[in-house]
This record gives structure tokens, C-alpha cells and sequence, in this order.
């Protein structure tokens, strides 16, 4: 169940609730999250003294002191047990124009891969700018603008607003503000290209399948349909994925089969493409999922929520940006929302290593900052 049901049980007294022994508490650092934070505290407070309590997380960093304070209010002993050891071991890589750079390994980070790119920015763009691509970068918002999105270039305002001081070197905001949200056609093109070179790059070195998080339900969307020409399934997939989606959605009645996002995704399926979002409807959401489990979906373009309660590991995970809205702000991730993302990369008893990839386009992100989120 989830707390908010056992929170309104524990208020009305249920009588359930006597016989209860153990309550286990799965995710236990949303204790952190700012909207339903409060519920998982009012529950351990409100938790008869008869039952006993076990919480589990892999993103609590202060154990000792969360476990005192649970310890101090249920005026019991709490045992405090873990490991550090990831099953899978992680390595963490940055995609830069068509490269691979590896940065950490083992909890340790790799400056001289960090440098490699940074060179490789460097030269890429010293070429660039004598080419005069300058004016050109600024050109794509005006055309923007021009081509009436109004909506658009407001949003990347927006972003631009909270991205000034996260900005490194001579950039003026539009580096973290096209990452997040390229709205202009050329943008899309140039993530289009992108997108293409790392899924090549990652079939190439048998790195499939891949969950990619981005950090808004459209930007997944868009993503999955800018590789509409992307074929990655085998006949025999093909099929077994037309079988299983045909039996999932012999469940809706009649006109409901044809709902264009059912159309839709059930197209990018055969292809090996999945979308994971809170915008999809149940059904489509859940035969993602069992398909993912199964193998047959390569690339899975999802936002955040994929990370908390699907238990489906993939052999790499690919950040599309390192920055996220979090209703208030645009903000860096958190190194906790960053290890919990990126613990779905390696599968148990699959893969002797789990690869973690941080997209770069218009820049290389800052040593401090990188160290900081990743190790």
C-alpha cells in the first residue's frame, strides 16, 4: 500500500492495524521530498508501539542521524545495516559529438577523461568559430520566434533565468536552456543527430538496451519520435512484441484501440523504442514495462518516476540533461536523484558492468560539479 493509505488507517483506527507486526518502509528518503514528506513522518510518529519498523533506501546519505531521530521518537533501539558494494559495478561516461569519454569508474573519478573532452569541445569549437557559428546560434531563436512558437522561446526564457550562474566559461545561458528544452527546429535537428549517434554508439559496443531519463514527459515523447527511422528489433522480436501488445490491448473496447496514443506507441514498439511517462495511460504505460522486462525494448526514453518503482534494470542509463524543473526552479540534479537513476544501469547475473552516460551538446559541465553529483 502506499503511505497515504496507511496514514488515513492509522487516523480512523483501523482495526487491521492491531495485528499488525513489521511495516516496511520501500524508499525511504522521501521522507525528503517536499510535498509527501510530511506523510512518511507522520506515520513512523503515529506507529503503535507493538509494531516494528524496517526502512530501506539506497539514497539515504546521513543513516546514522535519520535512524537516531526515528530511534529518539519510537523510543527504541535501531539497528542500522548496509553496504557501500554495488552488485553491478558502474562506470560513468560522457557522450560528447559522437565519443564516448569515461570519467569515474568505482567510485572514482577520472579527471584525464574529463580533460579529453574538454579538449575535444575545445577543438570542435575553435573549428567552429572560425567557420563563424557564432551569429548562427543566435540566428535558430530568432527564427524561433519568428516561426510564432510563442510559447517556446518563453519557456526557454525561463530556464535561461535560473541557468545564469550554472553556466561555465563564456556561455550566456543558451547552453543549459537548448539542452533542457530545444524548441527551434534546428535544435531538434541537431538532437535528432544526436540521438542517432548515440544509439549507433551504443548498439556498436553492445550497450543495449538503454533507459534515457529526460526530465519532462514532452521532451520523451519527442525524443522517441526525432528517431522515427531507428529500427532496432529482430523479426522474431517484431512479432512477439505484435503478439503481446495485440493480447494487452484486445482488452479496450471497440473505438479505444485506435486512440493515436495507442497507435502510436504500439508503432515505436516494434521497433524497439519504448516511452515511460505519467502522461501515458495505464494500460500503454504497463505493457512498456512488461515488454522492457522482457528484453525486447532497446532504447526506453522515460522521465524520473521510471527510477522509484519499476524494478526493470538496464545494461546503461543515459542522462539527457543534468538539470531538472522541480515545479519551483530549474536546478542541477541532486547526487541522491543521480544515484538513484543511475542504480538502474547493470543487471544482476547479466552484466559484469553498468555504463552511465551524461549527454553533453553545447558544453562540458565543470569537474566540481560532475565529481560532486557523481561520486
Amino acid at each position: 500500500m502506499t503511505t497515504e493509505i496507511l496514514r488515513s488507517m492509522l487516523y480512523r483506527g483501523a482495526d487491521i492495524i492491531r495485528d499488525i507486526e513489521w511495516v516496511i518502509f520501500d524508499e525511504v528518503h522521501y521522507v525528503n521530498d517536499v510535498e509527501r514528506g510530511v506523510v512518511w513522518e507522520e506515520v513512523i510518529i503515529m506507529l503503535p508501539r507493538h509494531i516494528n519498523i524496517i526502512l530501506l533506501s539506497a539514497t539515504v546519505p546521513n543513516t546514522i542521524e535519520f535512524a537516531d531521530w526515528i530511534g529518539r521518537t519510537k523510543q527504541k533501539k535501531i539497528r542500522v545495516t548496509g553496504t557501500t558494494k554495488r552488485p553491478v559495478p558502474l562506470e560513468h561516461c560522457l557522450f560528447y559529438s559522437g565519443e564516448l569519454y569515461k570519467i569515474c569508474e568505482g567510485e572514482t573519478f577520472i579527471p584525464l577523461g574529463l580533460k579529453a573532452a574538454k579538449d575535444a569541445y575545445k577543438k570542435k569549437n575553435s573549428s567552429a568559430t572560425s567557420g563563424g557559428t557564432g551569429s548562427y546560434s543566435g540566428s535558430s531563436t530568432v527564427q524561433d520566434g519568428a516561426r510564432g512558437q510563442k510559447r517556446e522561446p518563453f519557456n526557454r526564457g525561463k530556464q535561461n533565468k535560473h541557468s545564469g550562474p550554472q553556466n561555465f566559461g563564456n556561455y550566456t545561458g543558451t547552453g543549459w536552456g537548448n539542452q533542457s528544452n530545444g524548441g527551434g527546429q534546428n535544435s531538434w535537428g541537431s538532437r535528432r543527430t544526436t540521438w542517432l549517434m548515440l544509439i549507433d554508439k551504443l548498439s556498436k559496443k553492445s550497450l543495449l538496451p538503454a533507459v534515457i531519463f529526460g526530465f519532462s514527459k514532452n521532451q520523451c515523447d519527442k525524443s522517441a519520435d526525432s528517431i522515427s527511422g531507428t529500427d532496432l528489433t529482430s523479426s522474431s522480436e517484431k512479432s512477439e512484441i505484435r503478439v503481446f501488445c495485440d493480447k494487452a490491448f484486445s482488452r479496450l473496447k471497440g473505438s479505444d484501440r485506435n486512440l493515436p496514443q495507442v497507435v502510436r506507441v504500439q508503432s515505436l514498439l516494434c521497433r524497439g523504442i519504448g516511452v515511460h511517462h505519467a502522461g501515458l495511460l495505464p494500460i500503454v504505460k504497463e505493457v512498456v514495462e512488461m515488454l522492457f522486462c522482457r528484453g525486447v525494448i532497446k532504447v526506453l526514453f522515460s522521465t524520473e518516476t521510471f527510477a522509484m518503482g519499476v524494478n526493470a534494470p538496464a545494461r546503461t542509463v543515459v542522462f539527457d540533461t543534468l538539470r531538472k524543473f522541480d515545479g519551483k526552479e530549474f536546478r542541477p540534479v541532486l547526487p541522491g536523484e543521480y544515484t538513484q537513476m543511475a542504480g538502474r544501469a547493470g543487471r544482476r547475473g547479466l552484466d559484469k558492468i553498468g555504463t552511465v552516460i551524461v549527454m553533453c551538446r553545447d558544453e562540458i559541465p565543470g569537474e566540481r560539479d560532475l565529481e560532486h553529483v557523481i561520486t
